[in-house]
């Protein structure tokens, strides 16, 4: 499977640009995540929490590491401290996602949690595996050198793809 890393233009704020992942042959992977949860109404309120984060985490906070839920080597939103009412026998929206610093951040895909462990989730098992292979494959690339972390931006040379 080869992916590239592309800037979502509409998500770069003060504080943090945002990018996500293409996987080759399929739309962005945050692009599949609102579309497929916009379809789902009972899902709105969690999913405009969700945007909030990323706006206030982009126009105001940063991306620390307090921001987000650790998952393995990759992260998600909403953070922990955040209690949401969530729908009897869910554990609210998860959107996975890669934390590089306080002012970089890759927005991945997600679902609705149905159990506390994502790798028994049917809805987000595919999607906290995937968050975490890209974010061994990147981090990786950041060793290599191939990816590197300058200011708000990425910066990779000219025919970087992740390969897994």
């Amino acid at each position: 499977m080869v992916a590239t890393i592309v800037k979502i233009q509409r998500l770069s704020f003060k504080k943090v640009s945002y990018y996500t992942v293409e996987l080759e042959g399929s739309s962005p992977e945050f692009d599949d995540f609102q579309k497929r949860m916009a379809l789902i109404p009972d899902y709105k309120p969690e999913l405009i929490r969700i945007f909030q984060f990323i706006k206030d985490i982009g126009e105001i906070y940063g991306a620390h590491e307090t921001q987000f839920r650790h998952e393995r080597s990759a992260h998600a939103l909403p953070p922990k401290y955040h209690i949401i009412e969530t729908i009897p026998g869910k554990f609210g929206l998860r959107l996975y996602c890669i934390r590089l610093s306080p002012n970089v951040v890759i927005l991945l895909n997600g679902d609705m949690k149905t159990d506390h462990d994502p790798e028994i989730c049917p809805n987000c098992r595919k999607h906290f595996n995937l968050a975490n292979k890209i974010a061994n494959k990147i981090d990786e690339a950041i060793i290599e050198k191939s990816l590197r972390v300058i200011g708000n931006e990425l910066e990779m040379d000219d025919d970087f793809e992740l390969y897994f």
